[in-house]
Parts: C-alpha cells; sequence; structure tokens
C-alpha cells in the first residue's frame, strides 16, 4: 500500500514537471543574437561643427561638435545609409570630406580602435582638378559585400507560435500518460 501510494506521488510528481517544462518551452521565444549600433566619436574639432558620417555614398546622420570639441554618434543596423559588417565609413566636416585616423568602418557595436581619443578627422584641402581617369568597371559580384549569417536559435526554436503549439501538444501528452499511469500502477496495487 505504501509503495503504491509513493509511485503515484511520484507519477504526480513527474506530471507536474512535465507539464512546467511544456509551459516553459511553449512560452519561450526564438534566441536571436543582437546586432548592436556602431559608435563613432572624436575630438579635436571647432565647436558647432557638422560631421556627417556616410556608408556608400549614403548619409547615416548628423552631430554636431561640442563646445568641448568633442563629437559622438551611433549608427544602428537599420539605418537609412544600410550600414554591413566591415563597410567602410567616410565622413565631411561642415560639408568637406574628411579623412578618418584609424580608417573607419561599420561594425556591430563597433567602436573606434582608439578608444580613448576616437576617430582623428582630418579635412582634406581642395587640389586643383586634374584629367579624371577613366573609370573601371567591376562586375557587381566582386564588390557585393556578403551579409552575415543568421545567428541564434539553431533551429531549436522556431520564430513563430506553431512551433510552441506543438510543444504545448506533446506537454499535454506527457501529463496524461503519467496520470494513466500513475492511475494504473495505483488501481493495480489497491
Amino acid at each position: 500500500m505504501i509503495l503504491s501510494r509513493t509511485l503515484t506521488r511520484f507519477g504526480l510528481v513527474a506530471a507536474a514537471a512535465a507539464l512546467m517544462l511544456t509551459l516553459g518551452l511553449a512560452t519561450a521565444g526564438s534566441a536571436n543574437a543582437q546586432v548592436l549600433p556602431a559608435v563613432l566619436y572624436g575630438k579635436g574639432l571647432t565647436a558647432g561643427q557638422s560631421v556627417v558620417p556616410s556608408i556608400g555614398g549614403k548619409t547615416c546622420g548628423t552631430a554636431t561638435v561640442t563646445a568641448a570639441g568633442e563629437w559622438t554618434m551611433q549608427i544602428a543596423p537599420d539605418n537609412a545609409c544600410g550600414p554591413t559588417a566591415g563597410a567602410a565609413i567616410s565622413f565631411t566636416v561642415n560639408g568637406a570630406p574628411a579623412t578618418a585616423s584609424p580608417a573607419a568602418t561599420w561594425a556591430s557595436g563597433g567602436t573606434p580602435g582608439d578608444i580613448a581619443n576616437g576617430y582623428k578627422l582630418t579635412v582634406t584641402q581642395a587640389t586643383a582638378t586634374a584629367t579624371p581617369a577613366p573609370a573601371t568597371s567591376t562586375p557587381a559580384a566582386a564588390t557585393a559585400t556578403p551579409a552575415p549569417p543568421k545567428t541564434g536559435n539553431a533551429g531549436l526554436l522556431g520564430g513563430d507560435s506553431s512551433n510552441g503549439t506543438m510543444w504545448l501538444l506533446l506537454g499535454f501528452a506527457a501529463v496524461a500518460s503519467a496520470a494513466v499511469a500513475g492511475r494504473e500502477l495505483y488501481t493495480r496495487r489497491g
């Protein structure tokens, strides 16, 4: 009699554990890697100047130099300038092209190589115009930047609710099986 009650309690504990696991899996969302904005900053410019970073000729935003000569901004991964990992970032200061030292590239959560000082922007001076060299054509496939790989759930959880529904049904089946098994053991022993 004591053994049958112990087995029945074990069946109830197993059923409760299966129910809690099922509910946890059913409500779990997919785990996706976060893509963070790149952080750009620097110092040594004149207060009020406008710093404009761009990627592929598309403006990413504008930063205004503070009274301390510093500027800062973030380029989010969904910015209109279309940042991708490793994309070169060019700058203008008050509309004039500027060279960044070190060279700036977009990366998720990226910061300048010189953490203490950020990017040093040097405005390039206009020079006498020369006859431009003929443009060379490169195939688009050779210049295309590959998309970063998708990371995150490794196929364990889906991005929609159908996967959660499947886990919920499996969990209810496990709970029902444990309850039936416990009742069968109880009636056989009784």
